[in-house]
């Protein structure tokens, strides 16, 4: 942590240790969150630790949390974020957004409202429902505009 800002120190509930998280972890209470991961997320356990990747995974470094975890052999998941969520941008989110989620999560209890809460305007990020809900309209309109076409002929 950074010695000259100590603004840290004032956390609740986040304890800073010297030593490296495979010291005082055993490797099958940790979950390594990665937006390459195959698995999803569902439920937040609250007896297991989840380390948030300090590296963005894109461009050259594309995956290298994903491969990390799988190397050390423990295990690794994404948040539901495609399951709640459509974006402007690619899916990977900042170190903070990762925090404040699981926070937001962690006291809401529901992903969908924990992603709104977080998520930048700039993320261009919309309820995947309303997408989807807004598609089936068009589909039904468009298929009334044909019946009503067909029903003229």
């Amino acid at each position: 942590m950074d010695e000259t800002d100590k603004g840290w120190v004032n956390w609740k509930d986040i304890y800073i240790k010297s030593e490296h998280y495979s010291e005082l972890i055993k490797k099958e209470d940790l979950v390594y969150l990665t937006s390459d991961s195959p698995d999803v997320l569902n439920e937040l356990d609250e007896s297991k630790a989840y380390v948030i990747g300090g590296l963005v995974d894109h461009n050259h470094h594309k995956g290298i949390t994903y491969k990390r975890a799988q190397e050390l052999g423990i295990s690794h998941a994404q948040l539901p974020l495609g399951v709640f969520v459509k974006m402007n941008s690619r899916k990977v989110l900042a170190v903070n957004h990762v925090f404040e989620i699981i926070l937001a999560y962690l006291e809401k209890r529901v992903w969908e409202e924990a992603f709104f809460t977080v998520l930048p305007p700039r993320k261009g990020a919309k309820p995947l429902h309303e997408i989807t809900d807004a598609s089936v309209c068009k589909r039904k309109d468009s298929e009334e505009f044909q019946d009503e076409m067909s029903d003229s002929d």
